[in-house]
């Protein structure tokens, strides 16, 4: 300090010293050999995929691409949260793990990382603590989702649930502690990029993300579920809005940062976002489907457990063959979407994002 006045800089220097220079994803240049690696793998493997789009080649697919992914994603989460001792609470920080590293399929961040690459994105290092911030923020759903005062859910992929294994109590904890998490992760992005020109598609970012998640997004989603389970008169509208709400919204939100930032294709955010409502209801009737027509074994979670809770879904509303229709028709709408978001620039980017979108549309868990 200079008299009464604050020397910010030096305060910002001592904060990111303490807190940002040890955690691997808020640096601008990844240190830790295992992120770097994990990163460097995945994009080889992108990129082979691509090549293979290029020569009309099958030789990898969506699925290795996802895969390796994961795996990077794994690593990243591992370094970040080594940053914490919970040395004296080591049930607590086992089942922070046991959540997040419990074979999800990370549909949020992987959408979130090709939709900046499909926006031409060329620093694939800056999404990860965004990356990790919205697994966090879906995992700390699902773990609440799954309570017994909520879905009262005791499989997730295919394992005992949170709750099932740690209890209630711990349960709630960890829920509570992923989603404070997710601020923090983007707060040390934020102060690591400050200086640079991406701060405000960082800041930009973070309000897509909380608007989203929040009472404009899937926090209300959940609740308007909650408040009618039992409804058994709740119209197509009122589906319509719950799923844009509780599942939609995330899925919106993560590709709408990837485009964000990416800082190329800001124009076209809002036809982003149009995609993404496609891809959120898509999903969501898929889920429907797959309740009905799948088995525990497949989907690695309980069937027909929305009919045990009294819930009405478009499927069981509409009926499943009407519910394929729309998912044909949504399908379409997305590619139209593409293909209006597709120029020489991003010709073969938007042949590999295709190609995603089609995988996640017509997932079979």
């Amino acid at each position: 300090m200079q008299g009464n006045v604050i020397d910010f800089n030096e305060s910002k220097k001592r904060i990111l010293n303490r807190i940002v220079s040890p955690v691997v994803p808020a640096t601008s240049d990844i240190q830790a050999d295992s992120t770097k690696k994990a990163l460097e793998k995945f994009c080889n493997v992108l990129y082979a995929y691509q090549d293979t789009l290029k020569n009309d080649g099958q030789a990898i697919t969506i699925a290795d691409v996802l895969a390796s992914f994961n795996e990077f994603f794994d690593e990243a989460y591992i370094e970040f949260s080594a940053m914490y001792n919970l040395d004296r609470v080591t049930k607590f920080k086992e089942a922070m793990d046991y959540a997040m590293l419990n074979g999800g399929k990370r549909i949020r961040p992987f959408l979130l990382f090709m939709t900046y690459y499909f926006c031409l994105g060329d620093d694939y290092r800056l999404l990860v603590p965004m990356i990790l911030a919205i697994e966090c923020i879906h995992t700390f759903s699902l773990i609440h989702d799954d309570l017994p005062c909520m879905d009262n859910d005791e499989l997730r992929r295919g394992k005992p649930t949170v709750w099932k294994k740690y209890g209630e109590d711990i349960a709630v904890l960890t829920g509570d502690a992923l989603l404070l998490e997710s601020s923090t992760l983007i707060m040390i992005m934020l102060l690591g990029n400050l200086s640079t020109d991406l701060s405000p598609y960082i800041a930009s970012s973070a309000l897509i993300l909380f608007n989203f998640s929040g009472l404009n997004g899937m926090m209300t989603g959940q609740v308007y579920d909650v408040l009618n389970t039992g409804n058994l008169n709740l119209s197509l509208q009122d589906i319509q809005y719950m799923y844009e709400k509780k599942t939609t919204a995330l899925l919106t939100a993560s590709m709408a940062i990837g485009a964000n930032l990416s800082t190329k294709f800001r124009k076209n955010i809002s036809d982003i976002e149009k995609l993404g409502s496609i891809i959120g209801e898509s999903y969501q009737i898929k889920d429907d489907l797959l309740e009905i027509e799948s088995t525990t074994e497949k989907i690695g979670k309980s069937v027909n457990s929305d009919e045990k809770n009294r819930k009405v879904t478009y499927v069981r509303k509409v009926g499943v063959e009407k519910s394929k229709e729309h998912l044909n028709e949504l399908y379409d709408d997305a590619m139209k979407l593409i293909d209006a978001l597709t120029d020489e620039d991003n010709a073969i980017e938007s042949k590999v994002y295709r190609e995603v979108i089609k995988y996640i549309l017509n997932r079979e868990k």
